[in-house]
């Protein structure tokens, strides 16, 4: 009994010693509070999104949602070009400003990003407008969806760069709710009240445009709050000269730094949706639909990446800028770490029951169960590897994420050009699964290579 209670003892002392270690990390504290609240709102806007997925699929058919899903992809793309990675360099320039005092030139550079993205805004409008009807040919798209969320174009772009800006902020909180919840909620809220009123397959669309145009002007208020509480920061003894900050602030400057990570970007949401582009355009809106929900579900597994990045981002930034290579390393390891944990349970739900879960969203969609637990496996491989592409993103390595993601990007679109007519669905999560375990693999090799230490987490294994 002794023998016991001394056991207990030293065990408790050693849980005690090693949280102390971190609770003294204020970087790993800060990192645990910021990816905590935005893990708990992702998993609430994951959840609201998988109540529309729900609501559309059983009262019109996953046809339906297979149209809504390729509306939105088809915005989402148009959005992407025109904020032309003016939104991530403000993530970066931002968290800087306000580490090192500069607090004064962050509202100079947000309304320098807001002409610049608004003119680009403007001009896809166009481009798209003029060629809605050949868009919707090749997407098999009803031409009216894709009309309907053109006016939710412009809107959406500055929503990202109001959101992006709070980001560089720190204010995990707000970025977090704008993020991950604020436009899927708000979308589910006016779409159970528009549909008391009426019955036509227009509805999500309608509730969509209405949702982000509502959010775009209320993330902006959100912003103009947050800045405010900054302005007032003191210039610090390791501030950097206030003429360099003003040369950042160059037009030429920002887009050195945008383009780079516009490219980057760019191969991201091909290699996260060019398997549902490429579905909608060799398949059907049926499969686009059944698909898209087992890429929705495995984005649970994703919600611990997700939800670290978004504080390790700017952390990352501030810590590389200090030149505390040994500070660094550790955030990325314990990040790592975090993420790890938080996805691993969804994992195993994932493996143990696909069909059972497919099974809410209709029988029709337990087709993607195979797709579900490959996809998740290459989730999985993600959570071990860490935040690879944000740190690149965040230490000035843009270019190089920008070349591995367009190598991994092209392999995505083989992949897919060969697999889909096979395999169709299954097909689709294969080379998305393949292509995602070779851009981990690559950013990993390069981050041990250039920095000397390895982001991965694995349990017992020391590194």
């Amino acid at each position: 009994m002794v023998n016991n209670l001394i056991l207990n003892i030293n065990l408790l002392s050693n849980i005690k010693s090693y949280l102390s270690k971190y609770i003294k990390d204020s970087h790993y504290v800060e990192l645990l509070q910021g990816a905590s609240s935005t893990f708990v709102l992702k998993i609430l806007g994951l959840l609201a999104g998988y109540i529309i997925a729900i609501f559309i699929t059983n009262k019109f058919g996953a046809d339906v949602f297979g149209q809504y899903v390729t509306a939105l992809l088809i915005i989402e793309i148009l959005s992407m070009f025109s904020r032309f990675g003016v939104d991530t360099a403000l993530v970066r320039f931002i968290s800087i400003y306000a580490h090192n005092g500069a607090s004064h030139l962050i509202k100079k550079l947000f309304y320098k990003a807001i002409i610049i993205v608004s003119l680009m805004a403007i001009i896809f409008t166009f481009i798209l407008l003029f060629f809605s009807s050949d868009i919707s040919y090749f997407m098999n798209l009803d031409e009216e969806y894709l009309l309907i969320v053109s006016f939710s174009f412009i809107p959406l772009v500055l929503y990202h760069i109001n959101v992006q800006a709070i980001r560089g902020l720190k204010k995990m909180l707000s970025f977090s709710f704008l993020n991950n919840i604020a436009i899927t909620l708000l979308t589910l809220i006016l779409l159970v009240v528009m549909v008391s009123y009426s019955s036509s397959e227009k509805l999500p669309i309608y509730a969509y445009v209405m949702s982000v145009i509502i959010m775009a002007f209320a993330s902006y208020f959100l912003w103009y709050h947050h800045k405010r509480n900054v302005i007032s920061l003191k210039i610090t003894e390791n501030s950097k000269n206030i003429d360099d900050f003003d040369n950042e602030l160059s037009i030429k400057s920002l887009f050195k730094i945008s383009l780079p990570l516009l490219l980057g970007q760019s191969m991201i949401l091909i290699m996260g949706k060019v398997d549902l582009f490429m579905l909608a355009n060799m398949t059907s809106s049926e499969h686009v639909g059944i698909y898209n929900i087992a890429l929705k579900l495995s984005m649970l597994a994703y919600i611990g990446l997700m939800a670290v990045n978004s504080i390790a981002a700017p952390k990352f930034s501030e810590i590389y800028s200090t030149g505390d290579l040994n500070a660094l390393k550790r955030i990325v390891q314990q990040s790592t770490k975090i993420i790890f944990w938080l996805t691993l349970p969804v994992i195993i739900l994932f493996l143990s029951f696909p069909k059972n879960i497919l099974s809410f969203f209709g029988e029709e969609f337990e087709l993607a169960s195979m797709a579900l637990i490959v996809l998740a496996i290459s989730k999985m491989f993600s959570a071990i590897s860490g935040s690879v592409g944000t740190f690149l993103q965040m230490v000035g390595k843009q270019n190089i994420f920008q070349n591995i993601l367009i190598f991994t990007a092209v392999i995505n679109i083989i992949l897919n050009y060969i697999l889909i007519p096979l395999y169709s669905i299954n097909g689709a999560a294969l080379a998305s699964a393949i292509s995602v375990i070779v851009w981990n693999i690559l950013m990993i090799v390069y981050i041990k290579k250039k920095f000397g230490f390895y982001s991965i987490y694995l349990p017992g294994i020391r590194k």
